[in-house]
């Protein structure tokens, strides 16, 4: 059997928005430069741990939160849909990025955390300093019934086997695999159904084009389903000097786990040779 990943996270800060309670941990030192990791639909701010601790070791004040509705994030039991909007969770982020007083930061978005920092590039532009993403489309239309389905086959399979059939789709690396899985039979499920449904339909090219500011992707070899969507934007990049694009191999969705030390190095030197 495996052992239990550690998945121990510095004590919780919290910001409180609209009813609800955002948690995030923070690494390094607050006189430090700012930079933010954050984590996609259904997974948590544990996932980023090893990855916060090596950036805070190298001059990062690193904060990581848990998006609402996600790990330590517990949300109220009368929700709606529009609560877990793209505009509500990436104004959940600001509002943390407030109360660190954090003006501008540096940001790292996996999946759902890069469709966020797209969405803060939108209505608050001067909040970042610069971005990367992975496992990230900047545009996405997918037909509306697929959460339905995807919850009645959640709920048919039960939540372990769930969990393990998501996890050995999602990495080849058994320790990720793992750690998804852990993280995938804690999850609040409603709540992650609620975010599923907002983001059926959304276009975030414009401000992605617009943004001006140095954007890095890193495309990981194995995210196959995220890789297919990535066309239009791509496209919608071609010409613009300030965008990058890097091939991480080997990886799945979650390249940060499959190839770490990969990763953490372009990331490093991409936000090093900033100007």
């Amino acid at each position: 059997m495996a052992a239990e990943p550690d998945m121990r996270m510095p004590q919780a800060r919290y910001v409180e928005r609209g009813g609800y309670r955002i948690a995030y941990s923070v690494f390094g030192s607050p006189n430090a430069t700012p930079l933010v990791i954050c984590h996609g639909l259904a997974a948590e701010g544990a996932q980023f741990r090893a990855d916060a601790e090596w950036f805070a070791q190298r001059g990062f004040f690193v904060l990581v939160p848990d998006l609402r509705g996600h790990g330590r994030s517990v949300s109220p039991g009368a929700r709606c849909n529009a609560d877990f909007s793209i505009a509500e969770l990436a104004g959940d982020l600001v509002a943390m990025l407030d109360q660190e007083g954090v003006a501008d930061t540096h940001w790292v978005g996996n999946s759902l955390g890069g469709i966020l920092a797209y969405k803060i590039i939108e209505t608050a532009p001067a909040r970042l300093k610069s971005l990367v993403t992975f496992g990230t489309a900047q545009t996405l239309h997918v037909p509306s019934y697929l959460p339905a389905l995807s919850e009645m086959a959640q709920r048919v399979a039960g939540p372990k086997l769930s969990a393990w059939v998501t996890a050995m789709m999602t990495s080849s690396v058994p320790e990720t695999r793992h750690l998804i899985e852990v993280i995938l039979r804690r999850i609040d499920r409603d709540a992650v159904m609620r975010v599923a449904r907002n983001l059926l339909d959304y276009d975030l090219r414009v401000p992605a084009r617009a943004f001006g500011k140095p954007m890095l992707m890193l495309r990981a070899s194995k995210d196959r389903a995220v890789n297919a969507a990535l066309g239009l934007s791509l496209t919608n990049m071609r010409g613009c000097d300030t965008f990058e694009i890097r091939e991480i191999d080997g990886a799945g969705h979650c390249a940060n786990l499959d190839r770490p030390e990969a990763v953490r190095s372009e990331i490093l030197t991409f936000i090093s040779n900033l100007p």
